[in-house]
């Protein structure tokens, strides 16, 4: 993630171990608005690919899900919530919409940080990150679609 007063530009990418895990990347260009900044309009890219089997999935409102394959460009709005929660509503090219919540780095005690997200794709996710130096950590992760998997992270 790049960002400065007003302006962030982030990208998130994902790869599992096989192609049922599959494998995403999502792109978001987005400006701050107002005074506080709590505010984010978007711009963005998702791309993701799963081989799953070719049943067909919905989401919370009925409409197809495409998280199996999707090559999307959407618009969005971010608000960050109190406890800094952030919440995402997305509209999709294809008329797909979804809403999400987040909170990342959730201090825990001095050295532990947990992390969740869900979705009305169905999906969620939960994380755990153990800080073993200033800007070296290990972190646990398990996503409803990728399944568990365990990193190290570099802060810089």
């Amino acid at each position: 993630m790049i960002q400065n007063t007003r302006w962030s530009l982030g990208a998130e990418w994902r790869l599992g171990y096989h192609d049922m895990h599959g494998y995403e990347a999502e792109f978001h260009l987005g400006r701050y608005i107002g005074k506080m900044q709590w505010l984010m309009p978007f711009i963005g890219f998702d791309w993701r690919y799963r081989k799953m089997n070719d049943e067909v999935e919905k989401n919370i409102f009925g409409q197809e899900n495409t998280k199996d394959r999707r090559a999307v460009l959407s618009a969005g709005v971010n608000y960050t919530l109190p406890m800094l929660v952030m919440a995402q509503a997305e509209v999709f090219q294809d008329g797909n919409v979804r809403f999400q919540l987040m909170r990342e780095d959730i201090p825990v005690s001095k050295r532990l940080r947990m992390g969740f997200m869900v979705n009305t794709d169905t999906e969620y996710m939960l994380e755990a990150k153990y800080i073993l130096a200033r800007n070296f950590s290990i972190r646990t992760h398990y996503d409803s679609d990728m399944g568990f998997g365990v990193g190290l992270n570099l802060n810089y």
